[in-house]
């Protein structure tokens, strides 16, 4: 399994929001970290329907950005500033596409667009829509992560997931867990509606097999000093996800999206869109290869 090979240029989504300021103070730890390159990115409304000039957006919004990377004590880095006229997701995802970021920073709660970190929203927008991962911060997890979690399905997503996830780890010496659940809701259905539970010996074998599967999975990662902790256990996965999170007090969760390979647009998966709208921590959601962003 190839490792990842870090990221090199991260932007951050603003509209100076306390959500907005602590998705910049977590890209700049990354900066810092890792050297990646970072950017700024107001998306402004048109100078039409307002009464300043797009000039006057430009200037003001320069001004309020330099003063969040000065507040955070950043004014040693080489921040890119840059506004831009349009919907927010919109004008991230063309910034991506542009200027070749690999990585999107967001805060999961800001002003107007920003406002709800539901369906439907612009973090949602971008986590669907951008062609590259995506980091949504909560203002409770600012900082170098310390324990993360990786959900895994056995899929190639799934394991750019891990990978990412895994190279964040090495950069701030987390505790690294991939969990992997063993899910089938028609058997639960059935087992709840006869009251007949699937027997222990049966269950043992589903474990077994389940565990097997996951260690081969992880067998190209594992070193003699892997920092890696798997977990195999049974339910409904996006409720496992959850209480494993709390369980392990965990600050990121790294989680693949499924897409579809070569067609522009995505769906997310059921688990992925549920651990988005439930989970407390932060959440970086890892797009698969051959995704196209449906935003020309």
């Amino acid at each position: 399994m190839t490792k990842h090979p870090g990221y090199l240029r991260a932007i951050v989504a603003i509209d100076f929001s306390t959500g907005a300021n602590a998705a910049l103070q977590q890209a700049i730890w990354l900066g810092r970290v890792s050297g990646a390159k970072l950017a700024m990115t107001y998306a402004a409304p048109d100078s039409t329907q307002i009464s300043q000039t797009a000039q006057e957006i430009r200037q003001e919004s320069a001004v309020k950005m330099q003063a969040m990377i000065e507040n955070l004590g950043a004014a040693d880095l080489d921040v890119q500033l840059k506004t831009r006229i349009g919907k927010p997701f919109v004008v991230i995802i063309h910034a991506v596409q542009q200027e070749h970021f690999d990585l999107v920073f967001a805060g999961s709660r800001g002003h107007g667009d920003w406002t709800q970190f539901l369906v439907g929203s612009t973090a949602k927008r971008l986590v669907r829509k951008c062609p590259v991962s995506v980091w949504i911060v909560k203002s409770e997890n600012v900082g170098p992560p310390k324990v993360i979690l990786a959900p895994t399905d056995l899929s190639e997503v799934s394991r750019k997931a891990i990978q990412e996830g895994l190279w964040l780890a090495e950069q701030s010496g987390a505790e690294f867990h991939v969990l992997h659940v063993v899910d089938s809701p028609k058997v639960h259905e059935e087992e709840e509606s006869l009251q007949q539970p699937t027997s222990n010996s049966s269950q043992q074998e589903i474990h077994a097999e389940a565990t097997r599967q996951l260690e081969a999975f992880l067998q190209p990662l594992q070193t003699s000093d892997s920092r890696i902790q798997s977990h195999v256990i049974h339910g409904v996965a996006w409720k496992e996800i959850g209480l494993m999170a709390q369980q392990l007090n965990a600050d990121l969760i790294a989680i693949g999206t499924v897409g579809r390979s070569g067609i522009k647009g995505m769906l997310l998966g059921n688990t992925a869109e549920k651990v988005l709208d439930t989970c407390e921590c932060s959440i970086l959601t890892v797009k698969p290869d051959g995704f196209v962003s449906p935003i020309e």
